[in-house]
C-alpha cells in the first residue's frame, strides 16, 4: 500500500510530490459526525426562524443557497439512518477556506468529471456565511457546487484537503494535495486499485 501526497503553493504554482495511497478498508463513521449533522439541522431551523422576524430579507440567491444547504443536511441525516450506505465513484474533498484562485478551478474540474466537491462543515459554523461564500463563487460559475458531509471525512480518514478519493467494490484510492484533478485521476488510472473507475471518469470528462 503506497501513499501519494502532492502539495501546490498556489501563489507560485510549485508542486511537491511524494509516493501513492491505496486503502482497501473503510473506517466506521464516527458518532460525533452523526451528532454534528443533527446539530446543524437544528441550528439551521433556529436560524431560519430568526430570519423570518427580520425586516430586511436576504438576497434571493443567498436564500436559495441556504435552502439548498438545508436540503443537503436533511439528505445526509436521512442517509445516516438508512441501512444501505451511499456510495460515490469518486469524492473530491475541498474547503471554502482555500484561496479563490485555486478553489474555482477545483470546483470546475469536479463538475466536469461529475465528482461531488465535499466540505467537512460550514464556514466558521455559520450558515449565512457559508451561503454567502457559495453565492459569491456561483457568480463566477453557476454550474459549480458543493455538498456538506463530515461522515465521508471520517469514512475515508481525510484529515487534510484537498484530497481525491476514487472508489470501487471493496477498495478505494486516495490522492492527497493540490494536484490538478485530471492528473490525480490519471495517477489512479495508472496504478490504483480502482483504476477502472478512474479511467471511466476520465473518459466521461472528455
Amino acid at each position: 500500500m503506497k501513499t501519494l501526497k502532492c502539495r501546490v503553493l498556489l501563489s507560485c504554482t510549485l508542486i511537491f510530490c511524494t509516493p501513492f495511497v491505496s486503502a482497501s478498508e473503510q473506517s466506521a463513521v464516527s458518532v460525533r459526525d452523526m451528532s454534528w449533522i443533527k446539530q446543524q439541522q437544528q441550528e439551521l431551523e433556529v436560524f431560519k426562524q430568526n430570519l423570518q422576524g427580520q425586516t430586511l430579507p436576504l438576497p434571493i440567491e443567498q436564500q436559495k443557497q441556504i435552502n439548498r444547504l438545508q436540503e443537503d443536511i436533511n439528505r445526509q441525516q436521512q442517509a445516516s439512518q438508512n441501512v444501505e450506505k451511499r456510495t460515490f465513484p469518486a469524492i473530491y474533498f475541498v474547503s471554502l477556506g482555500l484561496p479563490r484562485e485555486g478553489l474555482l478551478p477545483m470546483l470546475r474540474d469536479a463538475n466536469r468529471y461529475g465528482i461531488p466537491a465535499t466540505l467537512r462543515g460550514l464556514v466558521n459554523n455559520d450558515m449565512r456565511q457559508t451561503a454567502a461564500t457559495i453565492f459569491e463563487l456561483a457568480k463566477e460559475d453557476k454550474n459549480i457546487g458543493v455538498q456538506i458531509d463530515p461522515t465521508l471525512y471520517s469514512e475515508y480518514r481525510i484529515t487534510a484537503i484537498p484530497a481525491l478519493v476514487v472508489t470501487c467494490p471493496g477498495h478505494f484510492d486516495v490522492i492527497r494535495g493540490s494536484l490538478p484533478l485530471r492528473q490525480a485521476l490519471e495517477r489512479v488510472a495508472e496504478r490504483g486499485d480502482c483504476a477502472a473507475t478512474a479511467k471511466r471518469l476520465l473518459k466521461e470528462g472528455e
